[in-house]
């Protein structure tokens, strides 16, 4: 059975205003891989339809955001259903809609995500706050003014 798979565009997509770490590739090898894909946003859906068409990607669904139930209800025969998202916004109408939410900085890669190298090809902003390099670590021990000589 296949996944469903809707995307989020700005802070999600590479084209967003604000672009996202997933980009048009990843979209394609998500196609590829038998999943219904579209996009869920607070874009016109005519806005969606053009960025789609300029990518030249065809897609299953284009609707509003809080329109996420009404994709569910059109295709029914989908083995999981994800809306990738960047903000609460998402995760509440993905939840409302019987979605699973997966949170686009922190999500582990799923196999479409991934290259031909094996890793995954985040957009050219990396993934935001999940990018950022960790703290230093704690030093285990400090040494004592003595022993700095």
């Amino acid at each position: 059975m296949p996944h469903l798979i809707s995307f989020d565009i700005d802070g999600t997509l590479v084209t967003g205003n604000g672009p996202g770490p997933i980009t048009l590739e990843m979209v394609r090898r998500a196609a590829e891989h038998g999943h219904i894909i579209g996009s869920c946003s607070d874009r016109p859906v005519q806005d969606q339809k053009n960025m789609w068409a300029a990518a030249g990607i065809e897609v299953s669904f284009t609707v509003l955001k809080h329109k996420l139930d009404d994709v569910r209800a059109r295709f029914t025969e989908c083995e999981v259903y994800y809306h990738i998202g960047d903000t609460d916004m998402d995760k509440h109408y993905a939840l409302l809609s019987g979605f699973e939410f997966v949170q686009v900085q922190t999500t582990d890669p799923h196999p479409w995500m991934l290259g031909t190298d094996g890793q995954p090809d985040w957009g050219p902003q990396g993934r935001g706050m999940a990018q950022q390099a960790a703290p230093p670590a704690t030093q285990t021990s400090v040494p004592q003014p003595d022993a700095w000589g």
